[in-house]
């Protein structure tokens, strides 16, 4: 049996039955391989943060699934994502992260120069070649935006990104995550493990209290953690936090609800965590470099309605995620043992079995699953 067929064996398993993906799902290039092909060159994968691509010419440029892309703010204000690779010899246009360009992207090679839609606009030095333009634009993807947040699909047939997060905002009403205007992008590391495991440890709560001891877990106890919904497509946990109070009053306007007091924590595979609490958005993003090494990147969107960014220190954000790359990198080197095998998974642990269930869909034909509801669920559905 190969690995890919272990991981669709280990994706059809109940909560009850679930066990860890055999530790090869981690190392073997051929999973990732498999993973490029079907997850990442044909999903919807998180990019950037809408306010990081505002105003006409910003964009925001990254390889994803070893495809170099840019998602770029045309002049007419919308939102295009394209190719980052010259339509003339293949060159990187762009430099990867945020920027700005004035009036043309232009190649740095040879100087071919694009409209910001990525139309072929100007070929330096040439009188005698005949350029059939509209075969050299800049290819275009699908892009989507949902609350604030950039996704590409680099399938041709992409259905909307709305069908993939079908069902998922009714949960979040209460907290507005739509309103929040505001955007601050965090720092961009390379992890030396696979991007399975860090999508796990940032989706799960269970090793809060022991991981985070004096960071996280001071913040949002292990303890108060919940289930609320979930499936194959995405899941949304929650948990209660401890906040100095008065803030809740000053972001939404003096009423309360008690469940203002708790964080939603939004699990979209393959690549996005984020959690929703106090008017801000925190997120987590996950791109594999290769079976071994992720690009991880954080940011957060928020509030301008009296929330203080700073009000959670830098410091404290950098040590719970240096916690996190080190036992990410911790795990990562035991998946390379080949006569131990992980074990059952735990109730805490039911948001890696809807991940796992995700990469049984989309590495094998196992249907979608259907949502699962916890008692949390009626409570985030019914407050406004």
């Amino acid at each position: 049996m190969t690995t890919i067929q272990h991981i669709q064996e280990a994706a059809i398993q109940p909560l009850e039955q679930a066990k860890s993906l055999p530790f090869a799902a981690y190392t073997d290039p051929a999973v990732l391989s498999a993973e490029i092909e079907h997850i990442f060159l044909k999903d919807w994968v998180f990019v950037c943060m809408e306010g990081e691509v505002r105003e006409p010419g910003d964009y925001f440029a990254m390889t994803l699934a070893s495809e170099p892309i840019m998602v770029m703010r045309s002049d007419d204000g919308e939102l295009r994502a394209l190719s980052n690779t010259c339509r003339h010899r293949g060159t990187v246009i762009l430099d990867e992260g945020a920027g700005q360009v004035d009036r043309y992207i232009t190649c740095p090679y040879h100087a071919w120069a694009y409209t910001k839609e990525g139309a072929l606009k100007a070929i330096p030095y040439n009188k005698l070649i005949a350029v059939d333009r509209s075969e050299h634009q800049l290819v275009k993807y699908a892009v989507g935006i949902w609350n604030g947040l950039v996704f590409v699909n680099l399938d041709r047939n992409a259905t909307p990104l709305s069908g993939r997060l079908a069902g998922i905002n009714k949960y979040l009403q209460l907290m507005q995550p739509g309103t929040f205007d505001q955007h601050s992008p965090g720092e961009t590391e390379v992890w030396q493990t696979n991007w399975k495991l860090a999508m796990e440890n940032a989706m799960e709560s269970y090793h809060l209290f022991k991981v985070h001891e004096n960071t996280l877990e001071t913040y949002s106890p292990t303890r108060d953690a919940y289930y609320i919904a979930g499936s194959s497509e995405w899941t949304l946990t929650g948990g209660a936090t401890k906040r100095k109070r008065g803030l809740i009053e000053k972001i939404f306007g003096g009423s309360h609800n008690e469940l203002y007091d708790h964080y939603v924590l939004v699990s979209l595979p393959p690549s996005f965590v984020g959690i929703i609490s106090y008017g801000s958005f925190g997120w987590l993003s996950a791109h594999p470099i290769d079976a071994n090494t992720t690009q991880v990147r954080s940011g957060t969107t928020y509030t301008d309605r009296g929330l203080d960014e700073n009000d959670e220190t830098s410091e404290f954000t950098k040590a719970f995620f240096q916690e996190d790359k080190d036992m990410c990198e911790r795990v990562q080197t035991g998946m390379s043992s080949k006569l131990s095998k992980g074990g059952k998974l735990v109730d805490m642990e039911r948001v890696v079995v809807d991940f796992h269930q995700f990469l049984g869909t989309r590495l094998g034909d196992l249907p979608q699953t259907a949502l699962f509801e916890d008692e949390a669920a009626a409570l985030w559905k019914n407050a406004t």
